[in-house]
């Protein structure tokens, strides 16, 4: 019997699990198309040798667990497989998905969403990126805070240390306070955002710690 890859465990488990979500609404066949579309384009490695798009799925796995506080988990999972299509391009061809594609496929309203969320499209600087009107939506701002807390649980020992501790305090003095702002203003969706929150917390305290080196034994 082949092992699969922890990649491979999640790719597959997320399409079952969207397939039988679909069963009973059909918008989740969109998150499916999200899935697939991002998987084609992703398809190179991260800086630390995982396959690129374990990042899309590591986000997907983490919020769906928090599925029913979510008011539109269908949309959401679909930004979070697209999120970084309009901005990257794919890593062998440099070919970037344009957002017509994404307007054909997915409608004006995903497109509207993933254009707030991307700093470049189509590699040129987005003018109206803003993390405050990011976090002053409902379904972006549970999806780039997953993305957040992705990015922080998997950056140690791959993030150069200027990189690292640029992340560390944006992180502390933008996201987190922007997620507390969301709970305020999504009430509905308030244990998503004390989720992302405390994970973050989490994170940051350990990080610090690890950057800090190991602790000096106490005097006897």
């Amino acid at each position: 019997m082949t092992n699969l890859t922890n990649f491979q465990k999640l790719r597959i488990s997320a399409r079952y699990w969207l397939l039988g979500m679909a069963e009973h609404d059909p918008e989740y066949y969109k998150a499916l198309e999200a899935l697939e579309m991002g998987l084609a384009h992703h398809n190179g490695n991260r800086n630390g040798g995982e396959p690129e798009f374990i990042h899309q799925l590591g986000i997907f796995h983490h919020i769906r667990t928090l599925h029913k506080h979510i008011k539109n988990p269908a949309l959401v999972y679909t930004l979070i497989f697209l999120h970084d299509i309009l901005e990257d391009p794919n890593q062998a061809t440099n070919a970037f998905i344009a957002p017509e594609d994404i307007n054909t496929h997915f409608g004006n309203v995903v497109l509207r969403k993933l254009s707030m969320m991307s700093k470049k499209i189509l590699g040129q600087p987005n003018p109206e990126y803003s993390l405050e009107a990011i976090f002053g939506d409902e379904d972006c701002s549970v999806a780039k805070g997953g993305d957040r807390v992705n990015n922080v649980s998997t950056m140690f020992g791959v993030f150069k240390p200027n990189r690292l501790e640029r992340y560390v305090i944006e992180t502390a003095e933008k996201f987190i306070p922007l997620i507390k702002s969301a709970r305020r203003k999504f009430p509905h969706q308030e244990a998503v955002y004390e989720n992302i929150k405390l994970e973050l917390v989490n994170q940051l305290t350990l990080i610090n710690h690890l950057m800090a080196g190991p602790a000096k034994d106490e005097a006897q």
